[in-house]
């Protein structure tokens, strides 16, 4: 048997891909027990790209989760709001309630809104580079991919510019909440992080109660009045899901990404010469090393997944990373190849939870990257790049660059 896969471990948060190709070939559904807060919780682990296919997209299987015992909740705080704001996110909701929520987020996810967006997209990109132009270099993260994707999303919300820096500290620090490898001493400020922004979100609502704009708070709040029927928690649930997922995503697709293409210098000289590539380059660079390391789902009923009875109950993790590189489904899946066609990678997830903000992080990545390409010709490392402690998502701190 495979030894258990701990993604708490700090050698496979530094590089889990050699471990996913162990897992694939000796144990593709492998059975693990965590350590959480002294109980013994049991796992599936899966490794296979049809595997990770099949359980996303099958509805025997339900995203809902019980975070109150995720994040320690005990019974003398079951009002924890934490465990209300996660229970109200479309991410954690089974059909019909996450089709009702969706429905009316992804009007302003559209390709055609999105593809709108191109210009103020490329402006930002203008603007944060510019900043660091004549500095000889930057960091790569905290100049901008961070601050790109949460100022698109800021001014889609309809939040004052002023609020911007602020929005990103607490989403920074609610995510960790969702990650499997968080340490207790980060959860209070995580939990505190969640109730300023619940409160902050709140305010917004009531102003645009009392006088709606054109942005997508005032869209959601129209909701509420409709038959589609979006309650509050609803609505700021809905917010911090779509500041979160979409600050997240598009900073670890530009941070791992342009990393990726450094350490290929081809691949880059590629691109160089022909920009065209940029849109095949950033879903290969999704496939090569995907923001978002794993989703789970758990089975309702008893399911066989690759030859094995899965009883109810326990919660199968798919395992992205490890399936966007699976030779069964990718040809030589550990050589970064920014033409390859038919790149039908997961990391944007799978079924009817596919992320609905995959359009705008493709566009945010697309024209970030391609500025850089073209922008810095001797574009390089600077120093030695610091990842973010986590396994779920998978990006940087800092990633130092010169031009």
């Amino acid at each position: 048997m495979t030894p258990s896969f701990d993604p708490r471990d700090p050698e496979i948060q530094a590089d889990p891909y050699p471990h996913y190709r162990r897992l694939r070939e000796t144990e593709p559904v492998h059975h693990s027990v965590f350590d959480d807060r002294g109980r013994p919780v049991p796992l599936i682990l899966l490794s296979r790209f049809d595997d990770c296919v099949a359980v996303l997209r099958d509805p025997r299987f339900t995203a809902e989760k019980d975070f109150g015992q995720m994040i320690g909740a005990t019974d003398a705080d079951p009002e924890n709001p934490a465990v209300a704001f996660f229970d109200a996110v479309m991410l954690f909701r089974d059909p019909p309630d996450h089709t009702r929520i969706r429905t009316l987020v992804n009007k302003a996810f559209t390709p055609r809104r999105v593809e709108a967006l191109r210009p103020r997209i490329e402006q930002i990109v203008d603007e944060l580079l510019a900043a660091r132009e004549h500095d000889g270099g930057m960091d790569l993260i905290h100049d901008l991919a961070a601050p790109l994707p949460v100022r698109v999303i800021a001014e889609l919300l309809g939040v004052p510019p002023e609020d911007h820096e602020q929005l990103k500290v607490w989403s920074d620090r609610a995510a960790t909440l969702l990650d499997g490898s968080l340490r207790e001493e980060n959860q209070d400020e995580g939990m505190q992080s969640l109730g300023e922004f619940a409160g902050y979100i709140a305010r917004i609502i009531a102003e645009r109660k009392q006088e709606p704009r054109e942005d997508l708070i005032s869209a959601l709040v129209a909701a509420q009045e409709s038959d589609d029927r979006l309650t509050d928690i609803e609505v700021i649930a809905t917010c911090l899901l779509i500041l979160g997922a979409g600050h997240e995503t598009t900073t670890n697709l530009i941070g791992n990404g342009v990393k990726a293409l450094i350490e290929h210098p081809a691949e880059l000289e590629k691109l160089r010469a022909h920009p065209f590539l940029i849109a095949p380059a950033v879903e290969e660079l999704l496939r090569f090393d995907s923001p978002v390391q794993v989703t789970s789902r758990i089975p309702l009923q008893e399911v066989e997944i690759g030859g094995q009875v899965i009883p109810p109950g326990i919660e199968v993790n798919t395992l992205i990373g490890a399936a966007n590189r699976d030779p069964e489904r990718f040809a030589d899946p550990e050589r970064l190849d920014i033409s390859r066609t038919d790149n039908h990678h997961l990391s944007f997830g799978h079924g009817v939870h596919f992320c609905l903000g995959a359009p705008l992080a493709r566009l945010e990545g697309q024209v970030a990257i391609a500025a850089l390409a073209s922008r810095f010709p001797a574009l390089a490392l600077a120093g030695e790049p610091k990842r973010r402690p986590g396994f779920v998502l998978r990006g940087f701190e800092s990633l130092p660059l010169r031009f």
